[in-house]
């Protein structure tokens, strides 16, 4: 008797801890997604630019809060686009397309992987949740 409580407390006590992993993983998942979905989105806008034909497009430029200000582009034809760390570089329009796809490819590989790990986190927490029943069952 004194055994099986000591095995519940244990698949209890690992449960909680594959639960609070897999907790993390989908938190991570969903800032991957948000991740990606920002880089598609400023894809979206250059190959949109791309295909404007006015030589100076106005476009709303963002201050914070929800506000913009009107502003006209003065170069249609690069665009700055961050690297990490802090640092951006200035790119043509077809290039920043390039480096955007790039690291959307990346993320949308850490996010099938995240998506592994966490398929796999959930099957174990079910084993072990089958298991405490059993045990409990004598």
């Amino acid at each position: 008797m004194a055994e099986r409580n000591e095995q519940f407390e244990r698949l209890a006590y690992e449960y909680q801890l594959l639960q609070a992993q897999a907790q993390l993983l989908a938190q991570n998942l969903d800032l991957l997604t948000m991740g990606r979905n920002e880089f598609q989105a400023v894809k979206e806008t250059i190959e949109g630019l791309k295909k404007t034909e006015d030589e100076r497009p106005e476009i709303l430029v963002p201050i914070g809060a929800g506000s913009f200000l009107r502003g006209t582009l003065i170069d249609k034809n690069n665009a700055i686009v961050s690297v990490g760390a802090g640092y951006a570089i200035e790119k043509s329009l077809d290039e920043a397309v390039e480096y955007l796809e790039a690291r959307i490819r990346e993320y949308d590989g850490a996010i099938a992987k995240t998506q592994e790990g966490l398929k796999s986190l959930e099957g174990r927490l079910q084993e072990l949740a089958q298991r405490a029943q059993q045990l409990q069952r004598g």
